[in-house]
């Protein structure tokens, strides 16, 4: 988990519940106002899915119902992902030949679950394969058995991916381990007194690292590490 090698074996896995045709994983921040993705994978055309993601987060995102149904079921039941199919033949057309009839996709089984820390939305689409038949009764029963363990596996998977790549380019700047943690630790939210407790260090040290390490980076403030570290491109 955290590195490529995860991909395979995940699509191996999940490809075993069902017969999936393309895998989208999109993450919308807590108001939804925002879109960024995390995976497209297109198993035909690999093209095909990053073009379709792309059209997606640009906006079309808001004219997906079952991504505000399923963030509403969040609400009320935080404590395991919603998760529904959704047909092809009940979308309206315009939708329909854009996201479906196009990569031959009869329909999609999609599962939200939210990050406790951040509060971001992880929007998880699963398509199936096929010109004409969606899938069976027993495709749906294993995908929903396994919609809790999907949505950990990838969730966790984001999560340290995330914080590889933030260490590979704090340790790029002339990072010591220990200025790059606290600087990882900040861009989580931490404060000087969390950041102690976790590093058991005192909090006098951590102001110390801190300052060490903006020195290094040229930077005066935490607004200008995040734009250090912009957002992951999609991921194939």
């Amino acid at each position: 988990m955290g590195s490529e090698r995860f991909y395979p074996r995940f699509f191996q896995w999940v490809g075993s519940l069902a017969a999936l045709e393309q895998y989208m994983v999109f993450v919308f921040s807590p108001d939804r106002q925002t879109a960024t993705c995390r995976l497209a994978h297109n198993v035909a055309s690999p093209d095909l899915g990053l073009q379709l993601a792309s059209q997606y987060i640009a906006g079309k995102y808001q004219q997906d119902t079952l991504l505000a149904k399923l963030a509403e079921e969040l609400l009320n039941n935080p404590r395991r992902p919603a998760c529904e199919l959704l047909l092809r033949g009940s979308l309206p057309p315009v939708y329909r030949r854009r996201f479906f009839n196009r990569p031959e996709l009869t329909g999609k089984f999609a599962i939200a679950a939210r990050d406790e820390h951040s509060q971001e939305l992880f929007y998880i689409n699963l398509y199936h394969a096929g010109k004409e038949h969606s899938f069976s009764a027993q495709e749906l029963v294993q995908l929903e058995q396994q919609a809790a363990v999907i949505s950990a596996l990838l969730l966790r998977h984001f999560k340290l991916e995330s914080q590889q790549t933030k260490s590979i380019h704090l340790r790029a700047a002339s990072l010591s381990e220990r200025e790059a943690r606290v600087c990882e630790l900040i861009l989580e939210g931490h404060t000087t007194k969390t950041m102690a407790r976790i590093l058991n260090l005192a909090e006098s040290s951590i102001i110390t690292y801190r300052k060490r390490a903006y020195q290094k980076l040229r930077i005066r403030r935490k607004s200008e590490l995040l734009s250090l570290l912009p957002p992951n491109a999609p991921i194939t």
